[in-house]
């Protein structure tokens, strides 16, 4: 499981460095191996570890025909297999980077099985506990309070 938020700069080749306390569960769970994929739901990156995102793979897979095929091409089509480097490092291609409209200053928000990376600017607007509805607050309430 992935839990809180880290800000994480974007160096100059479009590298990230992943912070320890998540790269230690990368490298148990993975082999260091992550799947980055645009999330088609918000301008940010999804990251799962290879693990988790062959599950995904295999979802797609069990999916009817012409549905399978989209899907294949536009989220498999999309992501990209990264390897942590020496220094803990993902490269991110330029495609990701621009879907994410990523700057130098970016969040890595661990959100459970996966982590998103955030423009820091996005991160702090979509991610206020003011953005919660009654609805969302009654159903954290049977979660945990």
């Amino acid at each position: 499981m992935f839990r809180g938020n880290k800000t994480v700069s974007l160096d100059s080749k479009g590298r990230i460095s992943i912070p320890a306390h998540y790269r230690v569960r990368l490298l148990g769970s993975s082999g260091g191996k992550v799947v980055v994929t645009p999330n088609f739901r918000f301008a940010c990156l999804d990251i799962y570890p290879l693990s988790e995102w062959e599950g995904v793979e295999e979802q797609i897979g069990k999916l009817a025909g012409s549905q399978q095929a989209k899907l294949r091409r536009v989220v498999i089509g999309r992501s990209l297999e990264c390897e942590l480097d020496g220094s803990g490092r993902i490269l991110l291609s330029q495609e990701l980077r621009d879907h994410a409209n990523l700057e130098r200053i970016t969040v890595l928000a661990g959100v459970g099985f996966k982590m998103e990376l955030w423009d820091e600017g996005a991160w702090s607007r979509i991610s206020q506990p003011e953005e919660l509805s009654e609805e969302d607050l009654s159903l954290l309430q049977d979660v945990y309070f």
